[in-house]
């Protein structure tokens, strides 16, 4: 009988074949759990991210509605109330209809552009050039302003989508007369089959983003478009205006 045929060779080989299949199985297993292991760990910190960025959001949401709150606060009383108060006076000191007539004009146009501010009319039925248009319209009062609107596609806007739109541009005309002292403001507004655009250009005194990217109205501008499907950038530097532009997927 040949020496392999020996039953306690081959019981050797059996043993050692085995132990190597044992051997590349556990190690197999092994790499399998260090995988699964790392990838949910993986996992686990991404929905921690995740987690932490939606609460970042929620919290940026809820101060930008304050801060929104405040500044029609402001407007209310600086603007509206002030004006009032001053044509009470006037009233009695006995003025004249027509100042009184004058100032009372004023007065409701500081209150249309108030409720304007608060919700666009007929949001709904109205494109977005033409919602932005009505915005801008008692801003070229203190600035000049250049809107173009190149609409290439016939896809409605939903009125949810047009707020947040609005509200953008908003922000960024009330920062730029705010804090930009510019004196011309381009805005422009481009919607085709593929994506949506929107720049808010001014030739103000600019500053260094670095300083504010984690300021509020940076952070609610990075929310509005987030909403939106898209993302928000802004590009300034001192002496050199600012241009916030919003890229979002139609």
């Amino acid at each position: 009988m040949e020496k392999w045929q020996d039953p306690k060779v081959i019981a050797l080989w059996i043993a050692i074949v085995m132990v190597l299949v044992f051997t590349i199985i556990l190690f197999v297993v092994k790499i399998m759990h260090t995988g699964y292991k790392k990838m949910t760990e993986a996992n686990l910190r991404q929905a921690r991210l995740e987690i932490d960025h939606q609460k970042k959001l929620l919290e940026t949401g809820l101060l930008a509605q304050e801060k929104e709150r405040n500044r029609i606060a402001t407007d209310l009383h600086d603007g509206l109330i002030g004006k009032l108060s001053v044509i009470r006076m006037k009233a009695q000191l006995a003025k004249t209809p027509e100042e009184i007539e004058l100032m009372l004009g004023d007065s409701i146009a500081e209150a249309r552009r108030i409720s304007h501010d608060l919700m666009p009319p007929l949001i709904e039925f109205s494109s977005v050039a033409e919602l932005l248009e009505g915005l801008l319209e008692p801003w070229r009062q203190k600035l000049h302003i250049d809107f173009i609107a190149d609409v290439r596609t016939p896809a409605e806007v939903s009125p949810q989508a047009k707020i947040q739109i609005i509200r953008i541009v908003q922000e960024l005309i009330t920062n730029t007369v705010k804090h930009a002292g510019a004196a011309k403001v381009t805005v422009v507004y481009r919607h085709t089959g593929r994506s949506m655009a929107l720049l808010v250009g001014d030739n103000g005194k600019g500053f260094d983003v670095s300083l504010l990217k984690n300021g509020l109205g940076l952070g609610s501008l990075e929310m509005r478009a987030q909403y939106l499907g898209g993302h928000c950038r802004i590009k300034s530097a001192p002496g050199k205006g600012t241009r916030a532009i919003l890229l979002a997927k139609a």
